[in-house]
């Protein structure tokens, strides 16, 4: 009896961090999570991960690549491709099959078949209600149907580099074969908060739907993410938008964005008890921030260069102007707090000059940064304009003009000759003649000096 009880007790206080905490505010629990020294927080999540969203750079992983349920954070991806695919004030029509095909008691916003709302106020009933019959609707606006639509899902995960997502429906609602992975969110998350429309959209806590062609009543939506609710006991006061998640098999998930000064990180955690989820993704965040800072170390409107452009033909190389280049984009680095900035170098590396044709967008040269000797990033260096090569018949038609010249330049020479060959027979005559004349007017004197003796 003895026995049993002692490991009752050692089993409670091992587990002890990790039970619901719902009653508990957060401010009370951070003295189990506050990470200093750039000590990695203990967390409750089954897996979880915290990344740079501007970078991409990942700052802490717990089986961020094991396969996971997802639940309603799936939303973020029908989100995305909505955004992506849609127009804010297009009209969503609900269906039957939209409306009707979701589980009894699964979040909702009471739609009706016919229905019609605009694709703005679908998006904030997924964000703010997780509502699933307008999941379903958004999806069939994208795609014709939600079979479809979850196929192009699957799809743009792999596209945005995901290793571990396969999606079966836009909702989130569980199925053994819809799954993804912290890590996995984490890019589709980042690849989201690239939209304007939603980091217009993500911090709201309250929206109304007004009345609609089947509905008289306004309907209001409060958000139900806790970490964004000022009145909730897990505010969080750099939290700026995410989105929930919960299903028995999934417990809660939790997708969270956070931005404190220049940095914004976001935090994924799966399968966590009771109000972990939220425990857990602050204690991400004051880890991140209390450690690493997001830096611009390098604008592209800073540095332009002009190449000169040159054309080879007929063993003749001629000049064909420049092109001016630029950085592909400015660079950013995830860097521990107390880096010195100062010790950023840039290297540029193009040639001097580059044959034609050159493209918009075509590579001519590549910028490296360095932190000492620490290579922090590489990116290229792009023409802005095109220079074309010279055609055939440009060609052709300048070596035409080149004769012509050449022929109006050997005429004028000719003429000029023949000028002054008849300017100095001229002269030449002219001379001789007054020569001449001078030579009678002696002898006249001569003669007329004769006569007189």
């Amino acid at each position: 009896m003895k026995q049993t009880i002692l490991v009752f007790l050692l089993s409670f206080f091992l587990t002890m961090p990790c039970f619901s905490a719902f009653a508990q505010p957060l401010q009370e629990m951070e003295s189990n999570n506050t990470t200093t020294n750039n000590i990695p927080p203990e967390i409750c999540a089954e897996a979880a991960i915290l990344m740079d969203a501007t970078t991409g750079e990942i700052l802490y992983e717990k089986n961020s690549r094991s396969k996971m349920y997802p639940a309603s954070i799936t939303k973020l991806m029908t989100v995305l491709l909505a955004l992506e695919n849609g127009k804010l004030d297009d009209t969503i029509t609900f269906s039957h099959e939209a409306v009707y095909s979701i589980e009894p008691n699964s979040a909702h916003i009471a739609m009706q078949e016919g229905e019609q709302i605009t694709l703005e106020q679908a998006l904030y009933g997924i964000m703010l209600r997780s509502a699933n019959e307008v999941a379903n609707a958004v999806a069939e606006y994208v795609d014709g149907s939600v079979t479809a639509f979850a196929q192009h899902m699957t799809k743009r995960a792999k596209e945005l580099g995901c290793e571990t997502t396969n999606f079966v429906n836009a909702n989130g609602l569980f199925h053994e074969n819809h799954y993804t992975s912290a890590y996995d969110m984490a890019l589709i998350a980042k690849e989201l908060y690239k939209q304007e429309a939603y980091r217009n959209m993500m911090s709201t806590t309250y929206y109304e739907i007004p009345p609609t062609n089947k509905q008289t009543e306004i309907r209001y939506l409060h958000g139900q993410h806790q970490m964004l609710n000022q009145n909730s006991i897990y505010y969080y006061e750099y939290a700026t938008g995410g989105k929930t998640g919960y299903v028995t098999e999934a417990l809660n998930t939790l997708v969270t964005f956070a931005k404190k000064g220049d940095t914004q990180l976001i935090a994924v955690v799966l399968k966590c008890n009771g109000a972990q989820h939220y425990i857990d993704s602050k204690a991400l965040f004051e880890y991140g921030f209390q450690n690493y800072q997001t830096v611009k170390v390098f604008s592209a409107k800073d540095y332009t260069k002009d190449v000169e452009v040159e054309e080879t033909y007929k063993n003749k190389t001629s000049p064909l102007g420049s092109v001016t280049i630029v950085p592909e984009e400015d660079i950013y680095k995830t860097m521990p707090i107390d880096t010195n900035l100062a010790d950023i170098k840039i290297d540029a590396d193009y040639p001097e000059t580059v044959t034609a044709p050159v493209t918009q967008g075509q590579e001519i040269g590549t910028l490296t940064v360095k932190s000492g000797d620490e290579t922090i990033s590489t990116v290229s260096l792009l023409a802005n304009s095109a220079v074309e090569e010279t055609s055939q018949e440009a060609h052709l038609a300048q070596e035409k003009e080149a004769r012509i010249k050449l022929l109006k330049t050997v005429g004028t020479i000719f003429i000029g000759i023949i000028l002054a060959f008849l300017l100095l027979l001229f002269v030449t005559r002219t001379i001789g003649y007054i020569k001449r004349k001078k030579r009678r007017k002696q002898r006249l004197l001569r003669r007329k000096k004769h006569r007189r003796y």
